[in-house]
């Protein structure tokens, strides 16, 4: 992060949320601002709000989620015709919600970012990227590694594995390293269980971002039940008020009731999701693809398997390989042979 230092004017860098964090905790007073590169687009070309999304789904007589698809995948879309049924169904849709003034554009965005230095960092760019950066002040800086030495050890049990991290783990804080400087990489769901029992043994608390549907609990499956034959502004009323998971059906209810959609409503009901509260003192998972370590850190990796790390890309979105060129997206092959290079550099 030694660019920082060279930095005099405004700049605008499109990195991770690790790096931005890993810059915000230096408390310096940099004239930066950060953004990620979904946000740069959506802002360099446009964005559209919950009234496009019910506009598509009532026109087209489809279901929020299926909607919602289309609309992510507009920014890719020129007005043109491509000759492919996919992305003319995209072009069509476009003008649709242009002639209806639905899609949100800013152009004072594109008047600020003329002005302004950028920096793309640790961040891939397609063809895409590249035309919509074309003409802007702009330069990519690459992540540096440290060449650590890295120690693997085979187990021939998941329990044994977690034992053994959780008995080293207790070596490390025995010699004085601060807990907060030992993280868990690469820990799916199928640990969770076995990391909370063992762990708990070793008297050691880990963060482990459990995370319910909102939809999963009794008082929201009550609400959905009643809202099916009632006005939604009544159903809210015969649910129990002493439920400790009212407050969070009625976050969500009072944010989307303007609208009187049963679906969308639904839909966010079943997508919101709840996260377990962290322990002070507890130790951090990590995505190891994204985060940015310190020297004096110590990281275990779990489940390093084959056909587990890197975790790969599957070619089921709407632009499918077969038309990804068209549009300037990365093949799904050409995805995952970056992630083995991000994996290698790790």
């Amino acid at each position: 992060m030694r660019f920082l230092d060279e930095i005099k004017s405004e700049t605008l860098i499109i990195c991770r949320d690790s790096f931005k964090d890993k810059v915000l905790n230096l408390h310096k007073l940099l004239p930066i601002k950060f953004m990620k590169l979904k946000e740069f687009r959506e802002k360099y070309y446009f964005s559209y709000d919950e009234d496009a999304i019910r506009y598509l789904s009532k026109k087209m007589g489809l279901k929020y989620n299926v909607a919602k698809m289309y609309l992510d995948n507009l920014i890719y879309i020129e007005d043109k015709e491509y000759g492919c049924d996919k992305l003319d169904t995209l072009v069509k849709i476009k003008k649709w919600l242009d002639e209806e003034g639905l899609l949100i554009y800013n152009d004072d965005f594109k008047r600020y970012i003329k002005d302004i230095n950028i920096i793309i960092y640790n961040v891939r760019l397609n063809e895409f990227d590249k035309k919509m950066l074309d003409g802007l002040n702009y330069k990519i800086i690459d992540r540096e590694f440290n060449n650590y030495e890295h120690k693997i050890y085979a187990f021939n049990t998941m329990e044994e594995e977690v034992e053994y991290v959780a008995n080293s783990i207790c070596n490390l804080v025995d010699t004085g390293v601060d807990i907060n400087k030992i993280k868990l990489a690469n820990i799916n769901s199928d640990y969770y269980n076995t990391i909370e029992r063992i762990f708990t043994l070793f008297n050691i608390k880990v963060n482990i971002p459990y995370k319910r549907k909102l939809s999963s609990y009794k008082i929201v499956r009550q609400f959905i039940e009643i809202a099916r034959d009632k006005n939604i502004k009544d159903a809210i009323f015969e649910v129990d008020k002493n439920d400790e998971m009212y407050p969070e059906l009625l976050k969500v209810f009072n944010k989307y009731m303007i609208y009187d959609d049963k679906e969308l409503l639904k839909y966010k009901l079943e997508n919101t999701e709840i996260v377990s509260e962290k322990y002070l003192n507890g130790i951090e998972i990590i995505d190891y693809l994204d985060y940015i370590s310190e020297d004096d850190e110590y990281v275990f990796m779990m489940g390093f398997n084959d056909g587990v790390v890197p975790n790969s890309y599957k070619d089921i979105e709407y632009i499918t390989d077969s038309i990804r060129e068209c549009v300037g997206i990365n093949l799904v092959s050409d995805e995952n042979k970056y992630l083995r290079e991000d994996i290698i550099n790790n």
